[in-house]
């Protein structure tokens, strides 16, 4: 429909809508036909540049938020904008310097890349960051733990290729000792090591050995473990910074207004089925205002790529902000981030 409507749109019209979203990107003020006229050095006077305004505003790219005011952009006029971006670019060198300081190799496990790369795209674009890890079941087995803590009860420990711990209490019917444990600990580690936790489930059932029933039972636990932890895909660990950048954005002066979106934000759940549900699995996916089905967040823009783990398991990092933000500027940095997580991830 946009693009439609674009080519309905001559030069001067496609000029003066770019003038008054670079404006608007910046001051978080509406324009005026004179405003624009002078930034033109009077090439178009403000009785032309008028005119052409309210074209643009009866074909829905801006519009008048006050009866004297000058107009300011439309969420479909950011649609339009952030399309007509370059598919790729590259961060500004301050900025290239700060991001290439996440690929020094001092990083023991996933949790600490995740915190480190949510830390750094919230000081960099000024805005709310959030990082996802990967779907659990997508992720590679490397080995499983039992830790004994009383008669009948075990933590299982599961660790990932890439590091990352998922824990859960199971109650026994039988009081298991060591080495019992550590025999199976031994076999499944062997076993499976570098298989998806989606086939990992399946194969545990297909691979019990019927001479031993206490493997039996304690396989079965297992078994319900794992269906469990990937049944609670929405619940995956989210890393979010930056939430108190939120607060002097002209667009959130209303503190009633702040509040929603930050109990939002509180709502990982929620959050993370919004992003699944509209995120690509390769490049940049972004999300402008009423695009949004979270009625807290249709103010807001999300700008949001992949990171990779392994070819088919992967996790979403990105940036939340106001619907004027700077989107030239901070889509290189989330795309680079994306690619640097994903180097580091993949040789841990």
């Amino acid at each position: 429909m946009i693009k439609g409507l674009m080519e309905l749109l001559n030069e001067r019209e496609k000029i003066v809508l770019e003038l008054v979203m670079e404006h608007y990107i910046v001051s978080a003020e509406p324009i005026g036909s004179i405003t624009i006229s002078k930034t033109m050095k009077n090439k178009l006077s403000s009785a032309t540049i008028r005119n052409i305004m309210g074209n643009l505003e009866d074909l829905g790219f801006l519009y008048k938020p006050h009866a004297v005011a000058g107009r300011i952009p439309t969420p479909k006029a950011f649609r339009y904008y952030v399309n007509g971006l370059p598919v790729s670019g590259s961060p500004g060198k301050r900025d290239l310097k700060t991001l290439e300081s996440l690929a020094r190799p001092r990083y023991s496990y996933a949790e600490e890349v995740m915190e480190d790369a949510s830390r750094v795209l919230a000081a960099l674009s000024s805005c709310t960051s959030i990082v996802v890890e990967p779907k659990v079941d997508t992720m590679l087995f490397k080995e499983i733990e039992f830790v004994k803590l009383s008669r009948h009860t075990i933590l299982i420990v599961f660790v990932t290729s890439s590091g990352i711990v998922h824990e859960r209490l199971v109650d026994t019917d039988e009081n298991l000792d060591m080495d019992v444990l550590n025999e199976i600990k031994g076999y499944m580690n062997e076993k499976f090591n570098g298989m998806p936790f989606y086939i990992l489930k399946d194969a545990i059932l297909h691979d019990i050995n019927k001479d031993r029933e206490t493997f039996t039972r304690l396989y079965k636990r297992i078994k319900d473990t794992l269906d469990l932890i990937i049944g609670e895909e929405e619940k995956r660990e989210v890393y979010i910074e930056g939430t108190s950048k939120m607060i002097g954005v002209p667009e959130f002066s209303d503190i009633e207004r702040l509040k929603k979106l930050f109990r939002a934000l509180e709502n990982k759940e929620k959050l993370v089925k919004l992003l699944d549900n509209c995120l690509r699995k390769e490049g940049i996916s972004i999300l402008i205002g009423h695009e949004s089905d979270i009625r807290e967040m249709r103010d807001i823009s999300i700008i949001m790529s992949t990171y990779r783990i392994s070819e088919n398991s992967w996790g979403m990092l990105g940036v939340l902000g106001p619907i004027r933000m700077n989107y030239s500027k901070i889509i290189p940095i989330v795309d680079y981030t994306a690619r640097t997580v994903t180097n580091i991830l993949r040789i841990m």
